[in-house]
């Protein structure tokens, strides 16, 4: 991954001269990649808590009697996350395949609607006096903090890993370097997941919490989400920053999102 310097020659400016590169285009070294890759990475792994902060914020509004149910939510979101965990190590342990088979990500998707469920029936018994909107927002901001935390800390180790020379920085950016993929488009296409995975959780438990039979819609909605991802794999990884199902997990969580939002308005 170390760049070897070029022996120096004397400059021409003959335009004929064959080994005059001067105005051209070259692709990106290693070296070039290793160093954009750390500089996009350090980015988003600021503009991800950043986006924490926002929702903090946002949500003031419709804080409910008590912040407990924030918490509540943060549980919610370490449940998914061990669920996630848990299919990923059956995976791992028994059929790899399974990782881009589709009922994969249906049972996923349902579980999830599952615990979400529970959870918001456990706080309404819990808190039968706060407003069932506002529940819902500060759950589901728990629970999109977690996804937020996990995807900061993969953003720093992946960041760290980067950096340093290994077997591991070096395969990642030999990939990367084969199948033309640029530092930019990598990142801002997970900085795009991460919005769309905050914007799902936070509509999908308002929505769920209004009428628990929407969670049906929730549970399309994720598995809509998943499908996208299992496509866009199939995609080369070079042609998948100008795929449309790049932005489909960004599209249906701003999509949950808006039903959430009309949900409330309509109060």
């Amino acid at each position: 991954m170390t760049d070897t310097p070029a022996e120096s020659r004397p400059h021409c400016d003959d335009p004929h001269d064959p080994h005059d590169h001067t105005g051209h285009d070259h692709p990106p070294t290693g070296a070039d990649l290793v160093r954009d890759l750390v500089k996009g990475l350090s980015i988003q792994a600021l503009l991800i808590p950043a986006i924490a902060v926002v929702l903090l914020v946002a949500i003031l509004p419709f804080a409910p009697v008590t912040p407990v149910p924030l918490l509540l939510g943060i549980g919610l979101g370490a449940l998914q996350l061990v669920s996630l965990v848990a299919t990923s190590l059956f995976v791992a342990r028994t059929r790899r395949q399974l990782a881009v088979n589709p009922g994969l990500v249906a049972v996923r998707s349902i579980v999830d609607e599952v615990l979400r469920i529970a959870a918001l029936l456990l706080a309404l018994v819990l808190w039968p006096a706060s407003i069932r909107s506002e529940l819902g927002v500060w759950i589901g901001a728990g629970c999109a903090l977690v996804w937020l935390a996990l995807a900061t800390a993969q953003t720093v180790s992946t960041r760290r890993r980067i950096a340093r020379p290994g077997e591991w920085s070096e395969e990642a950016v030999s990939t990367l370097l084969d199948q033309r993929v640029g530092a930019r488009s990598t990142v801002v296409m997970r900085l795009l997941d991460v919005l769309g995975t905050v914007m799902f959780q936070v509509g999908a438990t308002v929505l769920v919490i209004l009428s628990p039979v929407l969670a049906i819609g929730t549970t399309v909605l994720s598995i809509g989400t998943g499908l996208s991802t299992l496509v866009l794999h199939r995609r080369p990884p070079a042609e998948r920053a100008g795929s449309p199902w790049a932005y489909a997990p960004l599209a249906l969580g701003a999509l949950t999102l808006v039903l959430a939002t009309i949900g409330l308005l309509s109060l």
